[in-house]
């Protein structure tokens, strides 16, 4: 405790217990008295003197009239005792323990705050990204600090030191997207944190944004043109061609075509059900929403025959070479990136398949409450708000795409063609008919 301040009474009370202590090897004075059974012996910084001795003297019975009355806090006495004699105390007290900023660490709190949390993430791409931001970002940097001194200043400090680590761009600037997912879990421990102890501090998180690196811009990236996706098959390894065209005529994510399996199939649909994240085969997609059939069409069929004829054995709908689920990072790098090189396109992610299945859709005129439920979504806001600027130059192609994608995409072949589609099944050589074959 501090140099405690003297007493506003000249007139010392009737003594109520407790004594004053000194300590060998030290010339200070201690107060030294029972708290709930437990002995208290505290120093108060002040010299042995004559007129420190009544000053500590009116503190003592002061603390132990206080103690009668059950009016003492001890947190609020001591002040500069460990966290945990004031948590125990202040448990005695029937009050709740809420330490001050600076009385936690985070280090300390993170600990705990990971057995508590991360067990109750379903997520394994969220746990993952949560354990690799802990453990090789935040606790290294963070771990010894206490709350109050993580300030926005602070914040700022860990953003510009935020590199990679590895790999032929070593040492250069962390990319917007990766430094978001290191501060969301950082974000939320400090949040948890201030919220439970109820501080009434300033969020430094609330003005982060600002300082992150500017979005980076890659032109072309979402969506194919038909030309680009049809020199993309070109270039794509035989065995793998399948895989790309159904993600291009589904719109399924690659977890969901991990999970798919040849039972899945009927003769008029394809049901999702599951998805294989991080190897991790999981019952639930990712809302409920993504619970869903997808219609047959004559293009989905030719795709299905050329793999079954590929894989015989295998219970999986799109296997890899080896016959294991799809995966999508070995995708890439044996299938995907050849075929970018070869093809010389611009720069595209295998998730892009996605956004052009539904550019795509949209500019032929599919029902919008058709395509929010083959993708997924749960309501065609979601679509317009997402998908809705990649339309853009792809009027040119409905004509190749409703010839790649069938008429009976848009509907079903019992129904009488909408006078809309009546210029699509005509066209046959009105454009280059191009046919991908192995």
């Amino acid at each position: 405790m501090n140099k405690v301040k003297s007493a506003v009474s000249m007139h010392a009370p009737l003594h109520r217990g407790g004594t004053i202590k000194k300590r060998k090897m030290s010339e200070k004075l201690y107060v030294d008295f029972y708290y709930f059974g437990i002995r208290i012996t505290r120093t108060t910084g002040l010299d042995d003197t004559p007129q420190n001795r009544d000053e500590v003297r009116l503190l003592i019975d002061k603390i132990m009239k206080k103690i009668e009355e059950r009016t003492f806090r001890f947190a609020e006495t001591f002040p500069s005792a460990s966290r945990k004699d004031k948590k125990l105390f202040t448990e005695l007290e029937g009050k709740q323990f809420n330490p001050e900023p600076q009385h936690v660490i985070f280090g300390e709190y993170a600990k705990e705050w990971m057995k508590l949390v991360l067990p109750t993430i379903t997520s394994q791409s969220k746990l993952k990204l949560y354990e690799s931001a802990l453990n090789s970002r935040i606790l290294p940097y963070f771990k010894r600090m206490n709350f109050y001194n993580i300030t926005s200043l602070e914040l700022q400090t860990f953003l510009k030191g935020m590199k990679k680590e590895s790999g032929p761009r070593k040492g250069e600037p962390l990319s917007r997207q990766r430094i978001q997912n290191v501060f969301i879990p950082l974000r939320r421990i400090w949040e948890d944190a201030a919220d439970q102890h109820r501080w009434n501090i300033r969020n430094p998180f609330e003005t982060i944004k600002r300082h992150l690196p500017a979005k980076r811009h890659i032109p072309n990236d979402k969506v194919f043109r038909y030309f680009e996706w049809m020199q993309f098959l070109l270039c794509i390894p035989a065995f793998y061609r399948p895989h790309a065209e159904f993600l291009v005529m589904t719109g399924l994510s690659a977890s969901e075509i991990a999970g798919l399996q040849k039972k899945d199939v009927s003769e008029r649909s394809i049901k999702v059900q599951r998805s294989i994240v991080l190897k991790h085969e999981k019952e639930h997609l990712k809302t409920n929403f993504r619970f869903r059939r997808i219609p047959m069409t004559e293009s989905i069929k030719r795709v299905l025959a050329q793999i079954q004829k590929q894989c015989p054995d295998s219970i999986h709908l799109f296997p890899m070479h080896d016959n294991s689920p799809f995966n999508s990072n070995s995708f890439r790098k044996i299938a995907w990136n050849k075929a970018l090189n070869d093809s010389q396109i611009a720069y595209k992610t295998p998730y892009s398949t996605r956004h052009t299945f539904c550019g795509w859709a949209l500019t032929i005129g599919m029902n919008p409450m058709k395509l929010v439920n083959l993708m997924g979504h749960s309501s065609k806001e979601m679509v317009y708000q997402v998908y809705g600027d990649y339309v853009e130059d792809l009027e040119d192609d409905v004509d190749d795409i409703i010839r790649y994608f069938g008429t009976d995409f848009l509907i079903k072949p019992e129904k009488k063609l909408s006078p809309l589609l009546t210029h699509g099944v005509s066209f046959g050589g009105s454009r280059d008919n191009t046919q991908i074959t192995s």
